[in-house]
C-alpha cells in the first residue's frame, strides 16, 4: 500500500515536548479526513511510542499513534506536509503547521 492508496488524515497542529521527552506529543485539529469514523474538527493527539530493542530497520524504532475522539489508530506515516515544498526544507515542529497522517490498514 502506498500513500496515495491510503485513507489520509491532515491534522493541524504542533508538536509539544523535547525530541527525547518520552512524553512528547502532537496536538492538533482534524482538518481534513478520507478515513471512515475519523471527522473533520475532531481534536488529536499523536504520540511516538519508542521500541525498547536495538535495531537495524527504521520501522522497528517505534510507532506513531493517532487518537481522536474514541479513536485510536497506529499510523505507517506521519509526515509535516510543508516540507519539501518550494523553499521549505526544514520545519519548527512547535509551530502550528499541517501534517499527513496515514494509519496502517487493517
Amino acid at each position: 500500500m502506498t500513500q496515495k492508496d491510503a485513507q489520509a488524515i491532515t491534522v493541524r497542529g504542533a508538536w509539544h515536548g523535547q525530541t527525547n521527552d518520552p512524553e512528547r506529543h502532537f496536538e492538533g485539529t482534524i482538518i481534513d479526513s478520507e478515513y471512515a469514523g475519523v471527522r473533520r474538527g475532531t481534536r488529536a493527539r499523536i504520540t511516538f511510542g519508542h521500541s525498547n530493542a536495538r535495531s537495524q530497520n527504521a520501522e522497528e524504532h517505534g510507532t506513531y499513534t493517532l487518537v481522536a475522539g474514541s479513536r485510536s489508530l497506529p499510523l505507517m506515516s506521519f509526515t509535516c506536509r510543508t516540507v519539501g515544498t518550494t523553499g521549505r526544507h526544514v520545519t519548527d515542529e512547535s509551530q502550528e503547521d499541517d501534517w499527513l497522517a496515514v494509519p496502517l490498514a487493517g
